[in-house]
């Protein structure tokens, strides 16, 4: 009713040739929204006002992008003179965005004593890398944890990795995500392909010039948790309950609506 620009998800399908109250409900119903003035596409994430049993209140969702799904289609040419038709298919391949158990929070404790500022920051969910890995911010301190699968940049005969790193990753970058075109970070752990890393495992952690580099048992304790994955959306499991149930019958239309 305030006439604000908005992103919606709705289980109701979008009339096209509108532009305002695209779903003809006369009401602004839906299962979320986030206001923007950006008509190119919904932001890849950022807190949006979501309807949770009733209750409206902010939820930080994640976009995946995903190429185009399609499954295999035929386009029909006449023949000239013929008055036949011929079919010409076509196929379009398909990319899905990985699955992860992806925690909105993340407090740390097990560090070094050379590390030891590190014990109680808290991290939290911050966006996506180029590869679709969940990354972490710790609050109030340029510290995060991100995935790399090469770490310099030199080759693919590194293994890929888990890093704790005061450098923030390149999100659009696929390998060596802190640009420095080396291996520096404070620890890191060896990744499992397609699992998020365990919230308590034996990091190689830098520990000074007396220790160097020595396994420590880091324990990450989850304060939150969210999911990525097929329906490309993170939904707290606060909300998740609440809403799983409706949605997964739904084929959910993001559109941008001007309120009536």
């Amino acid at each position: 009713t305030d006439g604000t620009p908005r992103w919606i998800i709705d289980d109701s399908k979008p009339d096209v040739t509108r532009d305002h109250d695209l779903d003809w409900d006369g009401a602004c119903n839906y299962i979320a929204r986030m206001n923007s003035e950006d008509t190119s596409h919904p932001p890849t994430s950022g807190e949006w006002t979501m309807n949770c049993a009733g209750n409206y209140q902010l939820q930080f969702l994640i976009l995946l992008e995903v190429t185009t799904t399609a499954p295999p289609t035929t386009s029909i040419q006449a023949l000239s003179g013929a008055g036949t038709t011929k079919w010409m298919p076509t196929t379009v391949t398909t990319t899905r965005a990985p699955v992860f158990h992806a925690p909105g929070s993340l407090t740390l404790s097990g560090a070094c004593a050379y590390k030891r500022a590190m014990n109680g920051l808290t991290y939290d969910l911050a966006g996506t890398s180029a590869d679709g890995w969940p990354f972490y911010k710790a609050k109030g301190v340029d510290e995060y944890i991100y995935h790399d699968a090469d770490c310099d940049g030199a080759g693919p005969n590194i293994v890929s990795m888990w890093l704790l790193d005061s450098d923030k990753p390149n999100t659009t970058a696929t390998r060596d995500l802190d640009g420095d075109g080396k291996c520096n970070y404070h620890a890191r752990l060896d990744s499992t392909p397609g699992k998020m890393f365990p919230t308590s495992a034996a990091w190689r952690m830098y520990c000074g010039e007396a220790e160097g580099w020595i396994s420590v048992e880091l324990t990450l304790k989850e304060t939150s948790d969210k999911v990525l994955g097929t329906s490309n959306m993170v939904i707290s499991s606060a909300t998740r309950g609440g809403i799983a149930a409706s949605v997964a019958a739904l084929a959910l239309a993001i559109i941008r609506a001007r309120v009536a």
